[in-house]
């Protein structure tokens, strides 16, 4: 696993290790400007071979569609979770600590363990291409 700062140059330097990922997951809010660069995201992952990359719908404002739908549709991608826009984050942040440890009944909370046991049961189903 390898949390990324924002953005593509790490795409560009870390090319060699990201070519091995198994998913290589891009987090991208319901903006114009996060799904632009999440739609570059996916395009370079593409150059680099990496056969699996799925979408994280990060500070959802609501259930309906939004433009990480619309990106996910364009680019053939699933979203494996919408996170909502939640207070308890920001709380959990602030105070240095996990929203697991921090707000345990909050629903950011719910929809990041959901996240992890989908993300557990695509790697196990090996949804990827086999890695070269």
């Amino acid at each position: 696993m390898a949390d990324m700062e924002a953005g593509l140059e790490h795409l560009a330097w870390a090319g060699g290790t990201l070519a091995f990922v198994d998913l290589l997951l891009i987090v991208a809010e319901p903006t114009g400007k996060s799904t632009v660069t999440g739609a570059r995201t996916h395009t370079l992952a593409a150059e680099l071979g990496i056969a699996d990359v799925a979408l994280i719908a990060n500070r959802v404002a609501g259930a309906g569609p939004d433009a990480v739908s619309d990106l996910a549709a364009a680019r053939g991608l699933d979203v494996l979770a919408r996170l909502p826009d939640d207070a308890a984050m920001r709380r959990a942040d602030q105070a240095g600590a996990s929203p697991l440890d921090h707000a345990p009944q909050a629903p950011v909370t719910a929809g990041l363990l959901t996240l992890g046991a989908t993300v557990e049961a695509r790697l196990a189903a090996g949804a990827g291409a086999p890695r070269p």
